[in-house]
Formats: C-alpha cells, sequence, structure tokens
C-alpha cells in the first residue's frame, strides 16, 4: 500500500514553472519521517568534527597556562573527543539507513510513477518521443535526483549545521572575530550568482546530448541486422561516433566551466582564511585572546570555508539535479494523455461496432479517413483491403481507441467509445499486429503476456498452441513450452514469431479480434494451416482483418476495399470479384 500510495502522490506532483526548492520540499513531505531521523542522526554524528577546534584550543591553553589542572583538562578533552569519535559508528550506520530509505523510496516512487505516466501518454505522444530519450529520463534523471538529495542531506546540510555552530561558538567568545566571519558568507552568494545562469545552461546542453547519444544508440542496436545486411557498419559508426564527439565538447565545457568555479572559490577562501590568522594572531599578540584561541578561531573559520566551499563545489552536481527534477515534468505533466477518468468501465463486450460518419485527420485538411459509414455485428467479419495510404491501419487504430475520430463516432454495444473507459474495453479485445514484439522469456512467458498464469489450464494453453499451429515447432524446443526465446525471440523465424502473436491474442478469449497482415510473414504452406484454423479462430468472435494477401480474407463475411480513405466497395469475395471493380483489380494482380 505504502507504495503505491507514494507512487500515485509523486505522480501528481508538478515540476514546471515552480522552484526547486519547493519541488524538494514536496518530495520530502512524502518521506518526512526517515528524512527527519536521518538528520538527528547525521547532526550527532557529525559532532565531533564541530567540537574539535574546541578541544584543540582548551589543550593548547591548559599547557601554554601550565597549573596544578593542567591534566585534569587535557585527560577530560581527551575522554570527551573520545566519546564523540565513538559514538560516530552507530550513528553514522543509523543516518545511513533512514537516508537510503527515504532517497530509495523517493527514486522508486519517481520511476513508478513515471512508468504509469507513460503507460497514460496518448500513442500519438510515443510516435513523437524517442524511446531512449524515455529511457534516459526513467534511469538518469531520477538517478541525478537521488544524487541531489543525497548531497543535499550530506553536504549542504552538514555545511549549514558546521556555519551555524561555528558561528554561534565564537559569538560566544568573541564577537569581533565572529564578525569577520560573516564577511565569507556573502561572499559565496555572489560567487553562486555570477556562475548560476551559465552553469544550468551548460547542464541542460549536456544532458540534451546524453538524451539525443541515449536515442541514437537506441536505434543502432534496433537497426544492427539490417546495417550489416547492407554493409554500412561504418556509416552507422561515423553517425554514431558524431554524437558521442557532441557529448564529449559538451561535456568538456561544463567540467572547464565547474573546474573554473571551484578554483575561484577556492582562492578566494584560503586568502581570507591566511587574513583571519593575522588578525586573530594579532589579538593574541596584544592579549585580547589566549593562544589556544588562534588555533581554535582558525579551526572555526576552517570549518566555514570547508563548509561553503562544499557547498559551492557540488553545486553543478545539485544544478544537474535541479535541470533533472525539470526534465520529468516532460513527462509527468505532459497532457497528451488518453483520458479513461469518471468514463463508462464496461464488464462485457457482446461485439456490435458502427463506425458512423468517421473522418480522421493527423494534419488539418488531409483527411486519411473520409465518412466512414459501416455497421458491423456480433460475430461479423470484416476485411479491409486497399493499396498503402489507403487507411487500412489508420481504422484499426481508431478502433482500438490508439486515435479519436476527428470528426463522426464509433459506437460499441450502441455507446459512443468516446464516453469509454478504454482501459476495460481493451481487456476484451486481442490485436496479432504484422510487426510481432517478443519479450527474452519462455514461449509460456510470451503466450501468457499480462495474465495470470495461474488462471489458465494448461489444456486450454495446449489447444491455443494447437491451433495457432505452435505445436509443430513445438517439440524442437529444448524446453518445450519452457524454452527460452531469447530477446525479442531471436531464436525464432518470422513465421513461428507471428504463430505465437495469433496464441496470445486467442489466449485472453477475446470478444473482438484484430489481425493486421497477420500472416504477413507465413511461408505459403504455414498460411494455408492458420487459414484451415481461421474458421475457429473467429468463430463467435467479431473480426476485423488488414491483409495485402487476398487470400487470407476470403472466409471474411464482408470485404471492405479502401481508396485514398474512403470505402469504394463493399461485400463477399464471389460478389466482389463479379462486381470487376477495384477488387477484381487487386485480385487479378496477385494471380
Amino acid at each position: 500500500m505504502h507504495i503505491v500510495r507514494t507512487r500515485i502522490a509523486l505522480h501528481e506532483l508538478k515540476f514546471k514553472n515552480i522552484s526547486v526548492l519547493k519541488i524538494l520540499a514536496a518530495l520530502f513531505r512524502y518521506e518526512q519521517k526517515n528524512f527527519i531521523f536521518s538528520l538527528i542522526f547525521l547532526t550527532i554524528k557529525h559532532s565531533p568534527a564541530m567540537f574539535l577546534p574546541i578541544i584543540i584550543g582548551n589543550v593548547i591553553n591548559a599547557i601554554v597556562s601550565g597549573g596544578p589542572l593542567v591534566v585534569h583538562d587535557i585527560l577530560f578533552n581527551t575522554v570527551f573527543i573520545s566519546v564523540l569519535l565513538l559514538q560516530n559508528i552507530p550513528t553514522h550506520t543509523y543516518f545511513i539507513r533512514f537516508l537510503s530509505r527515504a532517497n530509495r523510496s523517493i527514486e522508486q516512487g519517481l520511476r513508478s510513477a513515471l512508468v504509469k505516466r507513460l503507460q497514460d501518454l496518448s500513442i500519438s505522444f510515443h510516435d513523437k518521443f524517442e524511446s531512449g530519450r524515455l529511457q534516459s529520463k526513467v534511469l538518469r534523471d531520477v538517478e541525478s535526483i537521488e544524487i541531489l538529495f543525497r548531497q543535499a542531506i550530506n553536504v549542504v546540510f552538514t555545511g549549514i549545521l558546521n556555519i551555524v555552530f561555528a558561528m554561534a561558538a565564537t559569538l560566544l567568545h568573541n564577537y569581533l572575530v565572529a564578525l569577520f566571519y560573516i564577511v565569507t558568507i556573502p561572499l559565496s552568494t555572489v560567487l553562486i550568482k555570477l556562475f548560476r545562469e551559465r552553469m544550468m545552461q551548460r547542464n541542460e546542453e549536456y544532458r540534451g546530448q546524453l538524451e539525443l547519444m541515449s536515442s541514437r544508440i537506441s536505434e543502432m542496436v534496433q537497426m544492427i541486422p539490417i546495417a550489416r545486411a547492407h554493409g554500412v557498419e561504418k556509416s552507422e559508426i561515423q553517425h554514431i561516433d558524431r554524437q558521442l564527439e557532441s557529448v564529449k565538447e559538451k561535456g568538456i565545457k561544463l567540467d572547464i566551466l565547474n573546474a573554473f568555479f571551484g578554483s575561484s572559490a577556492w582562492v578566494t577562501y584560503q586568502i581570507f582564511q591566511f587574513l583571519c590568522l593575522l588578525v586573530t594572531g594579532y589579538m593574541a599578540f596584544k592579549g585580547t585572546i589566549e593562544i589556544g584561541d588562534v588555533v581554535m578561531y582558525q579551526g572555526f573559520f576552517a570549518l566555514i570555508i570547508n563548509s561553503v566551499n562544499m557547498i559551492i563545489n557540488i553545486f553543478p552536481e545539485l544544478s544537474r539535479g535541479a535541470d533533472s527534477l525539470k526534465s520529468l515534468g516532460e513527462i509527468l505533466e505532459c497532457p497528451d494523455i488518453e483520458e479513461n477518468e469518471g468514463k463508462i468501465a464496461i464488464d462485457d463486450v457482446k461485439g456490435e461496432v458502427v463506425f458512423d460518419n468517421l473522418s480522421f485527420y493527423y494534419t488539418k485538411g488531409y483527411e486519411v479517413i473520409k465518412n466512414f459509414t459501416l455497421h458491423v455485428k456480433t460475430g461479423e467479419s470484416i476485411a479491409f483491403v486497399g493499396e498503402s495510404g489507403a487507411g487500412k491501419t489508420t481504422l484499426i487504430n481508431l478502433l482500438i481507441g490508439y486515435r479519436r475520430p476527428s470528426h463522426g463516432r464509433i459506437l460499441l454495444d450502441g455507446t459512443d467509445m468516446q464516453d469509454l473507459d478504454l482501459r476495460t474495453y481493451r481487456r476484451f479485445i486481442s490485436v496479432v499486429q504484422q510487426n510481432v514484439i517478443l519479450f527474452s522469456g519462455t514461449l509460456r512467458e510470451n503466450i501468457l503476456y499480462g495474465l495470470d498464469h495461474g488462471t489458465v489450464e494448461t489444456d486450454f494453453l495446449m489447444e491455443v498452441i494447437s491451433i495457432s499451429r505452435i505445436d509443430e515447432f513445438l517439440g524442437q524446443l529444448p524446453d518445450g513450452v519452457d524454452t527460452h526465446l531469447g530477446e525479442h525471440g531471436s531464436r525464432l523465424s518470422g513465421g513461428q514469431k507471428q504463430r505465437i502473436a495469433i496464441a496470445r491474442a486467442l489466449i485472453r478469449k477475446p470478444k473482438i479480434i484484430i489481425f493486421d497482415e497477420a500472416t504477413s510473414a507465413l511461408d505459403v504452406e504455414s498460411e494455408h494451416y492458420i487459414q484451415e484454423a481461421l474458421d475457429e479462430i473467429i468463430r463467435n468472435r467479431t473480426t476485423f482483418m488488414i491483409a495485402h494477401r487476398l487470400s487470407t480474407v476470403r472466409r471474411a463475411d464482408r470485404i471492405v476495399v479502401l481508396e485514398k480513405g474512403r470505402m469504394v466497395e463493399c461485400g463477399k469475395h464471389e460478389s466482389l470479384i463479379a462486381n470487376k471493380g477495384n477488387y477484381y483489380k487487386m485480385h487479378s494482380m496477385m494471380k
């Protein structure tokens, strides 16, 4: 329950057009308990570093002053610092324990929120956004945010703690020295302001190049078989090398800016520390303070300088994390989502579909589907044929709900699909696509994708395997249905992959089944066997088919011939042949 609550809460966060501090504060709130405990243990475990200048000053003063209590003073300070040092072991462990719980929970929550959002975003969004860039956001950007939190606690909080303690302790001893310290803090603010905008810009440019590189490498890996088949490996290598060179150049510019920023801060503070030594040394010479106090003030000033310097030095990482926070807003706040909330959830589908004066365009003025009307009865099989670009796949995408009609409507069992929760509707449909996507699991896992394996009886699984003709090559697999198929089913032929896709569709017992060039990769013999099983596959199911092979659509109750988005013919195979229209011409060319 905690994971789900956190995921939903993080999914609802706003990341764009608000300050980074507000985002961090919101994230902090979801793991408030763990963060507070980590800060408490951090304060305790860090106490030796804060008290050490006082202890050293006390010991030096005791030695210089002499007297009967010198041994007592040295022993007391020794025991005190020893206790502080020893407690660091358990408190540091607890600090990391609570910090890790908080950080890892936020890291998991952000990734889970991104995954949820990616599932909610429309297909048109995914068409435009490269998968490599999405992977970079889920992996690299979330990791940068985790580092941002860790550095904010480890360095920024510790630095502020050091500064506050050193200032308070110095004020109690000598307010004039404290005033000298105060000059250094505004100086750090000036340095950050001088470099902040340029560093944010460089970080954004570098992140953009990394995302682009991730996208290019992802494409390259997918294209390796094609590149090798065409002998263009060198061209691909050169293409990626140019992208890597761009990443390198942006990285070098960012590193140089970071180095100049860090060294400027270090030199400035070393000068101030030496000035502090001269001032406190002069005060000791005049007898205003003791010799040991010079060492103590130097220790406090070093503590302040080192703290400020650490914060300044990690500012590039903080800037990178802040940029990653903004980057997540591109996904988590993208409005291009499939709206299902508040719509009608359905628990059954009969399969009656009506395309009512349907039109659709990707670009206004260029309609892909034009005034398409068709009434499909429950259990009827419909085939869409036509030249490439006729609108067949677009019609299927509209039926699945990937796209919304520009004009007109689609009725499912008498209800406008615009009013339906498409997530519940899709539980009753199955799609067999031309491009089969398999993952590197077993044959059983690929067929039962998304289903609870325990709810599917073995007898039914084997029946589906038989109908889809997987049993013809099942005996060749070393472990039968539990054979691992390799990445993307690399051990299988194209025809074998498509049979698995058909089995994956049938195992869900769909009320509506869609074949999008489902037999395109089958040889003639395999297609013949699938055609024999097709009557059984489509029985009592509303079926839609897209096919260039007209042999695939012969069994359809009606064949719809499309041309430039319009229905130009509709009827059975025999009647369309007799009409000697577009379908007849297509059939004649394929003889």
